[in-house]
């Protein structure tokens, strides 16, 4: 196993310069071995010793272009290792001065140590700064985890390489074989920063289906290699939906002996979610962010509204109840596309903050009909949404653990999407702000629970909403101690919010309110002072 002060002490322009000096020396010697023909031995001279000589010519000759081969291949070996090994000693400089900007301490085994040892904050920020200081120190341990993995395995292909145990595309091999299974976002943020730039673009063309839906990787990586993937899929698709039509029509008894009614279905359904995702990255700066056709009956996939790379604010809507890429993704994309639109405008103006919102449906949300029976998808059960947590968490810290600087992170979630997204908060995330619209709880009477910064979970509850008074998952968020009750009233020319799928409309109160909150500027926004009857009922209940 390669240690930190390995690394530390690894110098790529050694290997640069040797491999240039090899390179020299496999010129002189290529040289020697053009002028060493037989020619040498003239004609004049015959008989067994000259057959003998010119024999030991031609030797020599085949061993001068076989040395001359091995040291170019050396030679080679050592200047692609240069770049490689460059890639790394990069990364570690980067994690180590992520760690000194922020006053932690690496030791040589490692480990990572906190040196502050009081934080010059409001006393209201003390319980935040102390969360984000913890997920560092985590994150950086993690990365310098993965950094170590990732030079062990270059060290030792490198040493099977040079030694000529394996060809050259065993590296190529053994990089996509290092890419990090079920390891957190900081981790493969780590194994994407030690990558060369040949070895990423070798990743993203060749095997792109490995990095789309890796959480910590930049968005504008995931975004080309779901793109990617996307193409190769509906090809696939297409060709799986011609051999299934062909085995129905030529089948006299249909599909009532096989599966291949069913799987024509699925397969025209998972064939309009992709024509869906391509609908939507037409209408321009789209990021797809993941492309999931396998986990799941149904295809899912995130799509963000600008640059998450690069965003001030980042807000994640996840939606509810009967929600399906196909017929509802474009619905959804419009209304995050409005929200980044007002979020925006209450920025100051010129090159400054910017916005990007994400609408995440790569979770199994629950449907209505025979799904009610499943308790894996029933709305009734709870499971739907722990399984979505589990799927959400990681993305959620891939948006921070891929950039430098952590954006200010908004969860907005519609409905049973609520529940999903409380989940995931009760497992510690790095979000600043959570709006629940149209909630049926949170699966907690403790809004402490989520983990989220006092002062900064919000509620909306529209007139007429019987959902969000059902308290199916917990009590009603709006009778919630330490949450905001957010209005959805029409206020200052902007419209009312009714029923349970109107949060978002265009001009509303409410969406006024979420882009408020998406931009920092929540105290700005329009709260209900009042709460309805059936909240005031509830309330008193639980006095």
């Amino acid at each position: 196993m390669v240690t930190l002060d390995d690394v530390r002490s690894w110098d790529s322009r050694t290997l640069t310069a040797a491999s240039e000096d090899l390179t020299r020396r496999w010129r002189e010697l290529i040289a020697v071995h053009a002028s060493s023909t037989e020619d040498v031995i003239g004609e004049g001279w015959v008989g067994p010793a000259a057959d003998a000589a010119r024999q030991a010519m031609r030797r020599i000759r085949s061993d001068l272009g076989a040395v001359s081969n091995e040291l170019l291949r050396v030679a080679t070996c050592l200047g692609e290792a240069a770049i490689d090994m460059a890639g790394l000693i990069n990364a570690l400089r980067a994690v180590e001065q992520d760690a000194t900007d922020a006053r932690f301490t690496v030791g040589s085994d490692g480990s990572v140590v906190d040196t502050a040892v009081s934080y010059s904050v409001a006393r209201e920020d003390v319980w935040s700064t102390v969360r984000d200081r913890r997920r560092l120190h985590e994150e950086l341990a993690e990365r310098l985890t993965q950094l170590l993995c990732t030079a062990t395995a270059f060290d030792e292909a490198l040493a099977l390489r040079l030694v000529g145990e394996v060809p050259a595309t065993f590296v190529a091999a053994a990089v996509a074989d290092s890419i990090p299974r079920d390891a957190t976002p900081a981790a493969n943020a780590a194994f994407w920063s030690a990558l060369s730039p040949a070895a990423r673009t070798r990743l993203l063309v060749e095997q792109p289906g490995l990095i789309g839906n890796l959480d910590g990787l930049p968005a504008r990586v995931r975004d080309s290699a779901n793109r990617r993937v996307l193409a190769a899929e509906r090809v696939r698709l297409r060709e799986v939906e011609a051999e299934l039509r062909k085995e129905l029509e030529a089948n006299l008894f249909g599909g009532m002996f096989s599966n291949a009614d069913a799987g024509l279905e699925q397969t025209r359904t998972r064939i309009a979610a992709l024509d869906a995702i391509e609908a939507t990255l037409a209408k321009g700066a789209r990021q797809l962010l993941v492309l999931d056709n396998a986990s799941y009956e149904e295809t899912t996939a995130a799509i963000a509204v600008g640059d998450v790379d690069t965003a001030t604010h980042v807000a994640v809507f996840v939606p509810g109840l009967g929600s399906t890429v196909a017929g509802d993704l474009d619905r959804y994309d419009s209304d995050m596309d409005g929200l980044e639109t007002v979020a925006r405008q209450m920025l100051p103006a010129g090159a400054g903050p910017s916005v990007a919102v994400v609408t995440w449906m790569d979770y199994q949300a629950p449907q209505l009909g025979w799904s009610l029976l499943d308790p894996d998808r029933s709305v009734a059960s709870e499971w739907a949404a722990r399984a979505g947590a589990d799927r959400l968490v990681p993305f959620l810290d891939g948006l921070d653990a891929a950039r430098a600087e952590d954006p200010h992170l908004s969860v907005l979630a519609h409905s049973y999407g609520s529940l999903t997204a409380a989940y995931a908060l009760r497992q510690g995330t790095g979000v600043d702000e959570f709006v629940a619209l149209g909630s049926p709880g949170l699966g907690t009477p403790a809004v402490a629970d989520l983990r989220v910064p006092s002062g900064h979970v919000f509620v909306a509850e529209a007139e007429g909403d019987l959902v969000a008074d059902l308290g199916a998952f917990g009590r009603d968020p709006g009778v919630l101690d330490s949450v905001t009750l957010l209005s959805t009233e029409g206020s200052d020319g902007r419209s009312s919010s009714i029923g349970h799928g109107d949060y978002l409309a265009e001009g509303s109160t409410s969406r006024y309110n979420a882009a408020l909150v998406i931009a920092d500027r929540s105290e700005d926004a329009v709260i209900r002072t009042r709460p309805a009857l059936f909240d005031l009922i509830q309330k008193l209940l639980y006095l």
